[in-house]
């Protein structure tokens, strides 16, 4: 028989009767905690219920002496039932402990102390955040904690840290805290590692939070408090290291958090002694144990802060966007400059697509306009021409707009000679598409505009600059536009080159504010360069705007009519396939009419009559009749 004793402290006396009165454990000996340290006597397993030193200190003896034990958490120990998978119920943690076979486990210790779930040097929310604290918010209760997030995080204070491992990597890095682990404990840190984290594999995980912006750490919260409690994915602003052993050092002194209570400042060493404590936990606990213990150490902090510019900068203060490196500065500058000269290639590609996207306007190929969408490199010194205008760099954004101006003019005088010399003055569909800008294109260029910023300062996904070429097509409407000028069509002249400032304006506008929320440009030097495209982009709004309140209206008086049945003399008529144009200031009405007997000339204008009145405006009806046998 095994020699096996309920030991409780002052804080857990309240669960002592309802230990006793349970059937499983009532024949077992009771000890208070300060009765059972002073006991020399031997037990083959000790039952714990107690705060978390006297929890610590069982612990640290059942290590010496070599006893099993177990966890009973009362009610109001959330933490330790969530990182040994216990019950809240009393009875099932007692079949637990009694029931259950004891098995060795990994022990975490902070400067030679015992740490049961989680130890934090700083400050790192969320991380030592438990996930279940957000789970039963309501979305207003969660509003109010990342409200709430952001004004701590004007308190956050980067500093430099060193760590080193069990093999001595050295990591040297800024941050604002470090969080160690053992063991899955359904924090927010281990739910970002839980393919990883194990029990009983030999390591501790170590995750460091550095965020380089206030919007970085929003967005780190922002996951934590609206995120389901599913597997994820390390962000940027957080460094992940797996070692047997970890020192950490800073330049300032850093609090050190065990298991929520204060115990030091750094520097601190955290290490794993393998299987040193015996203890009876549920079968959930020990899922995530490995099947063979792996002696390589895990380092990926590359996505942190390294560099010494980089280091100080965040030192000083977090800023509200993401600050750039001098070498990512100089790598992106060097590129855009490239970029943003009209040089001979571009001269001849600017030429040649223009030539594709004419035959393909006229041949109504939207497989050719397409394709010259890809060869134009138009985009390229727009987006050079955002950052020089953002950065007030004049030699940037002058080469940059002088080769936008280069490459406007071949495509559209081009283009005019083209359809000067083609005896054909017929508008086609993808020419039809261009004369008619509104609102709807300004949001596709400001999207497009962004996307061209991200994808020039994000190597890996650099390829996918075709598709926002694609996109936003900016050769297509100049291409229009001198279509329109050498047909002496000077409306479909304004009409299409209005789309192409619209796209213009909104991807300088977008690209500049992007580059600006990566950092690439203080507000203080920023802030006239993004008025002066905000206002552009206001004033080019006003004739979109218009164009889309008549799209608007067209799909109402569409909507209105199509399918829609109307009696004239006996004979039922039915309107389909119900478009909308405009002869001056008159809506041309056009559709096919379904009935089942010839209208007469009287017929027609009593529905013409009919129409008029369900719109409430005068129109022109032009008619297909269609005969239903």
């Amino acid at each position: 028989m095994q020699k096996i004793v309920f030991v409780y402290g002052k804080a857990s006396q309240s669960i002592i009767e309802e230990v006793k009165q349970n059937s499983l454990s009532s024949s077992l000996k009771h000890l208070d905690y300060e009765t059972f340290m002073h006991t020399k006597m031997e037990y083959d397993k000790v039952l714990v219920a107690g705060d978390i030193d006297e929890i610590k200190a069982i612990f640290s003896r059942a290590i010496v002496e070599g006893f099993e034990v177990a966890l009973i958490p009362d009610a109001s120990q959330v933490t330790l039932q969530d990182s040994f998978s216990l019950s809240k119920n009393l009875s099932e943690n007692l079949k637990v402990a009694l029931n259950s076979e004891a098995k060795p486990m990994d022990i975490l210790y902070a400067n030679e102390q015992v740490v049961l779930h989680t130890a934090l040097a700083g400050d790192a929310p969320p991380l030592s955040y438990r996930i279940s604290k957000y789970r039963n918010k309501s979305i207003k209760e969660r509003l109010i904690l990342l409200y709430q997030a952001y004004l701590k995080v004007k308190l956050m204070k980067h500093t430099k840290v060193k760590l080193q491992t069990n093999k001595s990597q050295t990591v040297e890095t800024v941050a604002t805290g470090v969080v160690v682990i053992e063991h899955y404990n359904k924090t927010c840190a281990s739910k970002l590692i839980n393919t990883t984290v194990s029990t009983n594999d030999s390591k501790l995980d170590a995750l460091i939070i550095s965020p380089n912006s206030i919007v970085e750490y929003l967005q780190l919260m922002a996951k934590a408090i609206f995120g389901r409690n599913k597997k994820s994915t390390i962000p940027n602003s957080i460094g992940y290291i797996k070692s047997k052993q970890l020192t950490l050092e800073s330049k300032v002194p850093l609090p050190l958090m065990v298991d929520g209570k204060e115990a030091g400042t750094t520097p601190v060493e955290f290490m794993v002694k393998p299987k040193a404590l015996k203890i009876s936990l549920p079968d959930a606990f020990w899922k995530n144990a490995p099947q063979k213990i792996n002696n390589k150490e895990t380092v990926k902090t590359d996505k942190l802060v390294h560099s010494n510019e980089n280091m100080n900068y965040l030192q000083k203060r977090l800023p509200f966007f993401t600050h750039a490196g001098e070498e990512q500065y100089r790598t992106l500058f060097a590129t855009l400059r490239d970029e943003g000269r009209a040089s001979s290639s571009f001269v001849m590609l600017m030429l040649l697509s223009t030539i594709l996207v004419t035959v393909g306007l006229y041949l109504n190929s939207a497989s050719v306009v397409i394709g010259a969408m890809l060869l134009a490199p138009l985009m390229q010194p727009i987006v050079a021409f955002s950052m020089g205008l953002l950065r007030e760099d004049a030699t940037l954004s002058l080469e940059s707009l002088k080769s936008i101006g280069i490459g406007v003019l071949v495509t559209l005088l081009t283009s005019a000679l083209i359809a000067w010399i083609l005896p054909f003055e017929h508008m086609t569909q993808e020419m039809a598409g261009r004369i008619k800008p509104s609102i709807l294109d300004m949001i596709v260029a400001i999207v497009s505009g962004v996307a061209a910023a991200y994808v020039k300062n994000n190597t890996k996904i650099a390829g996918t600059l075709a598709g926002v070429a694609i996109a936003v097509a900016l050769v297509p409407p100049i291409a229009t536009a001198g279509i329109g000028l050498g047909w002496g069509d000077f409306v479909m002249l304004y009409q299409a080159f209005l789309l192409f400032l619209t796209n213009l304006v909104g991807i300088i506008f977008a690209a500049s504010v992007l580059f600006f929320m990566q950092g690439f440009s203080p507000m203080k030097r920023a802030k006239k360069g993004l008025f002066y495209t905000l206002v552009i982009s206001l004033l080019i709004t006003i004739p979109l705007f218009d164009s889309f309140v008549t799209m608007v209206q067209n799909a109402k008086i569409i909507s209105s009519l199509e399918n829609t049945t109307f009696r004239v003399e006996s004979k039922e008529i039915t309107l389909q396939n119900v478009s909308l144009t405009r002869d001056h200031k008159t809506e041309v009405i056009k559709c096919e009419l379904l009935l089942n007997k010839t209208l007469s000339n009287q017929e027609i204008r009593k529905l013409k009559a009919k129409i008029e009145e369900k719109l409430g405006k005068k129109v022109k009806l032009e008619a297909l009749m269609r005969m239903r046998f």
